[in-house]
């Protein structure tokens, strides 16, 4: 195999020599530059190319296929941002990574569910004002008293109800697709009962055209004012506009967000001050009763190094005829 490994992480370069050196005969070319119609002749003469999830468009799959590539693998899960139809035109096949790790999206969510539950935020402000009391108002629950609310029961949300299970959470999920096989963990309701019932709502749905700004206004009317909203999946299935009004108002009791609606444009990023930071995203920041994260939920050794190598084992059986395990068009 001969291939092309673009937007290559520091974090990954331990990977890609572990590859190298468990597979001498392939032709491994690593680059920190992400793919773009500008470097996509880097990957002139190759087989195949890995890719962190840049926007890929119909120009750029052209452009790949013209260089003689026959595979496109994604480092990630989502394949919002990228043209299937146009690269399938081009005899491009196109993987990704479904299945890395779930855990790590599922642990990241329930990190983040306890963090507001228990009120740590709050008490580390005060704590920074000299104040080391125990108000009243900062009295919190426990997670065997909760009810939890997955909506999105694939791989990541049945190890995420798996999880809130074990600790004696009562949980209850939405998936349009049932499963039987995890009944012992969860009851099957309605997303409108979910909503209403759910102490901590927690999303583990892929982005679609009919799902993009399914929680807004008349949603979190209907969720506990102490409710804990936790998106894990896409900033897109979530009205930012709406949620920070319902969070200011305490429509809803808070929220863990690994993701947020324009993403692309702040994470990964490095701004010269706070002052510099668009204005919905300072204002999250700021409230006590949000945790953020820059869409980090999957960064951890485990998951990088098997999306890595999940990655490059697709390529490999492109390249000798066979179909790839994760192929999405």
């Amino acid at each position: 195999m001969k291939a092309y490994v673009f937007s290559l992480a520091p974090v990954e370069e331990a990977f890609a020599k572990d590859w190298q050196d468990q597979h001498p005969d392939d032709v491994l070319t690593v680059t920190h530059q992400a793919l773009t119609l500008e470097t996509a002749d880097l990957a002139k003469g190759y087989d195949a190319v890995s890719t962190q999830p840049e926007r890929l468009s119909a120009d750029l799959f052209k452009k790949l296929a013209a260089n003689g590539v026959k595979h496109v693998a994604l480092r990630k899960v989502g394949v919002d941002h990228v043209d299937l139809a146009a690269a399938k035109d081009a005899g491009i096949a196109v993987s990704n990574v479904p299945a890395y790790s779930p855990r790590a999206i599922a642990e990241n969510g329930l990190t983040g569910a306890m963090y507001l539950l228990r009120k740590w935020g709050y008490y580390h402000r005060q704590m920074r004002r000299g104040n080391f009391t125990r108000p009243s108002e900062l009295m919190s629950d426990e997670i065997f008293n909760q009810t939890v609310g997955i909506v999105g029961l694939g791989r990541i949300g049945a190890a995420a109800a798996e999880m809130y299970q074990a600790l004696g959470a009562r949980v209850i999920g939405y998936d349009p697709c049932y499963n039987a096989s995890l009944e012992p963990f969860l009851d099957y309701v309605d997303l409108e009962t979910l909503l209403k019932e759910s102490d901590i709502v927690q999303l583990h749905i892929p982005l679609t055209s009919e799902n993009k700004g399914m929680l807004s206004t008349n949603e979190f009317a209907m969720m506990k004012d102490d409710a804990i909203l936790v998106n894990e999946s896409r900033g897109e299935l979530v009205d930012t506009e709406a949620l920070i009004v319902a969070l200011k108002y305490h429509e809803i009791g808070g929220a863990a967000l690994d993701v947020l609606e324009g993403e692309e444009k702040v994470f990964g990023q490095k701004f010269e001050d706070v002052d510099s930071v668009p204005d919905e995203y300072k204002e999250l920041i700021s409230m006590p009763n949000v945790v953020m994260s820059p869409h980090s939920a999957y960064y951890t050794k485990m998951a990088v190094k098997n999306m890595f190598f999940q990655s490059l084992t697709d390529m490999e059986r492109t390249t000798k005829g066979q179909r790839a395990f994760f192929k999405v068009n």
